[in-house]
Formats: structure tokens, sequence, C-alpha cells
């Protein structure tokens, strides 16, 4: 049994300030991860992937509303989805270098291994090699995220079906696509994948919701 004045389950946005700010107050403070990497979906399969891919394809696009028709051609000729994919690792790589070198910079223990509840205070740590580490804390901080739903009458290969996540390990360019789902994440995939010469096709069942959304984020 080890003892903490914090421990963090989760290491996302959320859990890293939590961690930091104690640590920053001279607390004992361990954060438990059950990924190989911390950061979260937000780094991992969130916002960072999401927000890299669609500013280099806009980024890309636009040169053809520069008027440089020649040099707007020769990059979407040749330019592939797997060179997206290979700035949006190299982003990631760095974020996730910027946040483990702040945790360990503010002495935050990273533990990876899935943590369960003994009792109130007390964490059950089931590390990748099987071994175990109980932890215990006055504090808590639950900060597990969330993950893509996968209805289970969906057939999701991660290749023609695709969740959020899955959607970034692609390399095939498709001819046309389907999202389904009109929200934040939604429109953005389907707003990129559109600049970037795809056929898309935004389904949302929730349509009065969809338009009042789509008035507030793009009100002039």
């Amino acid at each position: 049994m080890r003892d903490f004045d914090l421990l963090v389950i989760g290491s996302g946005p959320a859990g890293q300030k939590a961690a930091i700010q104690a640590a920053k107050l001279r607390k004992r403070v361990a954060v438990i991860e059950k990924d190989r990497v911390v950061g979260g979906s937000c780094v991992n399969t969130g916002t960072l992937p999401s927000k890299t891919l669609k500013d280099a394809i806009y980024y890309l696009h636009g040169f053809k509303l520069r008027s440089f028709p020649h040099i707007s051609y020769s990059l979407k000729k040749s330019l592939t989805l797997r060179d997206l994919m290979t700035r949006k690792d190299l982003v990631i790589k760095h974020e996730l270098e910027v946040i483990a070198n702040q945790l360990e910079r503010n002495d935050v223990e990273i533990i990876q291994g899935t943590g369960s509840f003994v009792d109130p205070h007390t964490l059950q740590v089931i590390k990748p090699n099987g071994d175990v580490d109980m932890l215990r804390a006055p504090f808590i901080v639950i900060a597990t995220g969330s993950r893509p739903r996968q209805p289970e009458h969906i057939a999701f290969n991660n290749a023609t079906i695709c969740d959020s996540d899955s959607i970034l390990s692609t390399e095939a360019i498709p001819k046309s696509m389907t999202v389904m789902g009109g929200g934040v994440i939604g429109c953005e995939y389907a707003s990129m994948f559109a600049a970037f010469g795809i056929k898309v096709t935004l389904l949302d069942r929730r349509l009065n919701s969809f338009a009042s959304w789509t008035r507030r984020s793009f009100k002039p």
C-alpha cells in the first residue's frame, strides 16, 4: 500500500490540471492511466488530431482561393491522406512529450494500469504485466473522459465503418463518405473531408437542434 495526497484516474486535460495544481501546492500526486501514453482522448483521438487535420486541409485548400491554380492543382494531385496522418502523428508526438515532461517536472508520478475502487480512499491498479498496485489517498479525482459509442447492431471494422477514433488511422481515400451525427465532431469531419475533395453526406436525426447549432456556430 502506497499513500498519496491525491490520486487522479485519467491523464486527459482535467486530470492533468488537477494533478499539476495539487503538485504545485506541494502535495504528493499520482496519475493512473490505462493507455500507453498520457493525454487522453483530447490529445490522442479527439480535439488535437481533428484540429491538426482540419488546419492542414484548409491551409492547402486555401491556395485555390488565393489565385494560385497551378500550385493548388499540384498539391492536391500529390497530397495523400497518409501525408496528413503523418503530420497529425508528429503534432501528437510533440504534445505528448510536452505533457509527460510537465507532469514529471512537477514530480507527478505516472502509473500505467487500470484503476478500480477498493473503498472510497483506496485504488487497486492492475498494470499491463499483471502486477497489482494498491494506492491510497484522502482525495481521488475521476477524470476518465469519454469514448465513441458503438451500437452492437453496427459492424464496425475500422476500414469502411469507423467511429471518430478509428477514422484517424485510415489511409485510404474514399470516393464518398456518410457521416452519422451532426454535432460538433460530425460537422468537423464532414467539412474537412469535403474540403479534401470527398463527396460527403451528413445525416442527423435532430434536425432542429442541428440547425440551431449551425446558426449559432456560423453566425456573422
